[in-house]
């Protein structure tokens, strides 16, 4: 490193001593180039106005002898009357810049070489008049080669300048590369122990130095990264401990599937330790029906599955990670759930549900078997109010046990494989005509408008569409209107529900889908059902991940709309 600096500044100094020397000599060479030029002129102009008083030519050589001049006089036709140096017939001048120049009236120095002379001259011409009136050109002309030799005379000079400059560049140099070198080596190791997780600051008493701002800087922001450092992994530290201990099995996948996080309770899980960390999955799971399930699972969006792992039922989620600087590292979540005491304790809840309802159906059968018969054979009228009434909260009991049973089955299920696409205008044109009488009883216009389909079980959308219409039956008013509008996009499919009743009040539309709410108790005696309807709704749209909303004014009507989200569902057809 030292050696580079030293490189380095020696060269800079260098170059920067030989071109303050070259600008120098460049500098002298154009002033006297110009002062060259400015005397030519100004003697060309004085013999001129000799030449004007005297027509002897003789009288011009005082030009020649002082400054070593050429003295030419031209007439005007371009023949050469006298020249000082050459006595001989010359040729023509006419073509010659500087004579041109000085006819039109715009005289001019001009630099070129003479063969007369071999070598270069410049010349510079005027107009000049004798006593007769006749006009002619006065040229002068000295050597350039006076300017160059000038130049060649420095040489030696600029050499002698070069030599003790690369001495004094290089105890220069020497002395900066050292000092440069060795701060850069202490702010070197200071970086690599915060690195390290060994900070050492630079230290410098030398309050005076360019470098102390620097080293203060580098210690603040040195001291800054080690404190963030320290509170990442005291952040990662608390994280992977509560990661590590709660009871749900995490496993991070990177791009290339490979595993980038496993926490302990995956880790217990199938009976693996840490080393399995960075390698493929295979290495984790042993067992091949779950591998394929994890591997074949959608990469674009969320999934979620159960499956049977040794004597347990696992819940798998695989998760898609928000944020783009995490899905650069991590291309999918899975979370495993081990939910068999969940499984068994829905067995046992269904099979109780299964039994009490046969229990109760089965003396509920009876009772409205013999209601119904002792309906026929009674004709006098108070004991058949009573036997009518008899019988019909007989069907409503049965209804109510059945709606109970079909919610605790809802309450169990993780997942629907009986999931089909079902078309949601033919199930609601089927449940308008189911409920035709009531219907008309009531001169209720119905009306279903627009396609769309889901991917669920059918049984639980004719469900869904006669509970919500029921309602929309019941709680309308005489004449009223009921609208059915489904609507599908490339990422839903929408399903609105829309009534001309009475109404909700704001303050009972989030209670509306417990169990056995009711609005106006006094008037459920009169529309009937169980009060498990809109519950049932909630629990079939949670199975599917579907969004429910409802919107209701009094005395305007109310606006059922369920959404079914095709991205959480990798099975849409």
């Amino acid at each position: 490193m030292k050696k580079n600096i030293f490189i380095k500044s020696f060269a800079i100094a260098l170059l920067s001593v030989l071109i303050v020397s070259l600008s120098g000599i460049g500098v002298t060479y154009f002033s006297n180039k110009s002062l060259v030029s400015e005397r030519l002129i100004t003697e060309t102009e004085l013999a001129a106005a000799l030449l004007d008083s005297t027509e002897d030519f003789s009288a011009l050589d005082i030009f020649r002898y002082q400054d070593e001049c050429r003295i030419t006089v031209i007439s005007m036709s371009g023949d050469v009357l006298y020249d000082s140096d050459i006595h001989e017939q010359l040729e023509n001048h006419l073509d010659r810049e500087e004579v041109a120049a000085a006819i039109t009236g715009t005289p001019k120095t001009v630099e070129r070489y003479s063969e007369t002379f071999s070598c270069k001259m410049t010349y510079y011409a005027v107009m000049t008049m004798f006593s007769d009136g006749s006009e002619a050109i006065l040229r002068l002309a000295v050597r350039s080669a006076e300017i160059d030799n000038y130049i060649i005379s420095t040489i030696p000079f600029l050499c002698i300048a070069l030599i003790i400059s690369a001495i004094v560049a290089g105890v220069f140099a020497k002395k900066l590369s050292e000092s440069v070198a060795d701060r850069i080596t202490d702010i070197s190791k200071s970086l690599k122990s915060v690195n390290d997780g060994n900070y050492i600051p630079l230290k410098t008493d030398m309050k005076d130095s360019e470098f102390f701002a620097v080293y203060d800087e580098i210690n603040a922001l040195n001291s800054k990264t080690v404190s963030h450092i320290r509170s990442e992994e005291n952040e990662r530290e608390r994280l992977n401990t509560v990661l590590d201990n709660i009871s749900q099995g995490i496993i991070a996948l990177s791009k290339d599937k490979k595993t980038v996080f496993i926490n302990g309770s995956a880790l217990s899980l199938f009976g693996s330790n840490s080393s399995v960390v960075s390698k493929e999955l295979v290495y984790l799971i042993d067992d091949q029906n779950l591998l394929n399930k994890i591997t074949n699972a959608p990469s674009d969006t969320n999934s979620r599955f159960e499956c049977a792992f040794k004597d347990k039922t696992l819940l798998v989620e695989t998760i898609m990670p928000q944020g783009q600087l995490l899905r650069d590292e991590i291309s999918s979540i899975i979370i495993l759930s081990d939910i068999t005491p969940e499984k068994d304790l829905a067995r046992q809840k269904e099979e109780f549900f299964a039994n009490a309802s046969h229990e109760l159906k089965t003396p509920l059968t009876a009772m409205l078997g013999l209601t119904e018969l002792a309906l026929a054979k009674s004709k006098e009228e108070n004991t058949r109010k009573q036997l009518e009434r008899i019988h019909k909260e007989s069907l409503r009991l049965s209804e109510l046990i059945s709606d109970m049973l079909k919610l605790s089955r809802l309450e169990t299920m993780h997942d629907d494989d009986t999931a089909v696409c079902v078309s949601m205008d033919v199930i609601a044109n089927e449940v308008i005509a189911e409920l035709s009488e009531a219907i008309k009883a009531k001169n209720i216009t119905a009306a279903v408008s627009g396609k769309a389909v889901v991917w669920a079980d059918e049984k639980r959308m004719y469900e869904l569409m006669q509970n919500l219409l029921s309602n929309a039956v019941n709680y309308n008013k005489d004449g009223g209107k009921i609208d059915v509008i489904l609507e599908e996009t490339a990422n839903a499919s929408v399903i609105r529900v829309k009534d001309t009743g009475i109404g909700i009040a704001k303050e009972n539309i989030p209670h509306l889908c417990e169990r056995f709410y009711r609005v106006d108790k006094s008037r459920s005696q009169k529309t009937g059902g169980t009060g498990l309807g809109l519950a049932i709704v909630k629990h079939i749209c949670a199975l599917y991940d579907a969004d429910i909303s409802i919107k209701s004014e009094i005395d305007v009507g109310t606006e059922f709309v369920i959404v079914f989200n095709k991205n959480r569902n990798s099975k849409w057809g």
